[in-house]
């Protein structure tokens, strides 16, 4: 099962029993609800090899909801946004403009990013910066700019951030 921006959902309100169903797979657990074809068993038994796979972006700052409960049931593997997957040279260009607004070459956090944030809790995927050129100025201009103006809003970036963002464009 694939549940997309899992980090979205009111987990215990989706999933229900299976949170506490996820601890004990090919064993029976006692539910509070009844089948629906009036048989009074309550058991409900998860098989082991159901495989749960949850998708979450943590720049869309929503991950904090994930409750221990979850987070215990979960194994988490980080997915850094990846230059390599872009298709285009104009895209892997305006990809790195961007990141330097999150992080140095090596690896530590720019000048621009509040020290309160870690830049890969907010550094904008690759996906922007897929596609031909037209694609690429249109993401540029109405979805990465707009986001990045959020972020200089809300903190996340500082003020020295602005004009870089306000100059971005596709080469």
């Amino acid at each position: 099962m694939i549940i997309d921006e899992i980090n979205r959902a009111n987990l215990p309100a989706v999933l229900g029993e299976l949170i506490y169903a996820l601890e004990y797979r090919g064993e029976f657990v006692e539910s509070i609800y009844g089948s629906t074809d009036g048989n009074s068993d309550r058991k409900i038994t998860l098989p082991k090899n159901l495989l749960i796979i949850g998708t979450m972006n943590t720049a869309d700052r929503s991950v904090g909801h994930i409750d221990y409960a979850i987070r215990r049931r979960f194994a988490f593997k980080e997915m850094l946004p990846d230059k390599d997957v872009i298709n285009t040279e104009k895209g892997k260009e305006c990809f790195d403009k961007v990141r330097k607004l999150f992080v140095k070459d090596d690896g530590t956090s720019s000048d621009h990013l509040s020290p309160e944030f870690d830049w890969k809790d907010v550094q904008i995927g690759h996906s922007y910066f897929m596609g031909k050129q037209k694609e690429l100025e249109m993401k540029l201009e109405y979805e990465v700019k707009p986001i990045l103006r959020e972020y200089l809003k809300d903190g996340i970036l500082l003020n020295s951030a602005k004009e870089k963002i306000e100059n971005l464009k596709i080469d």
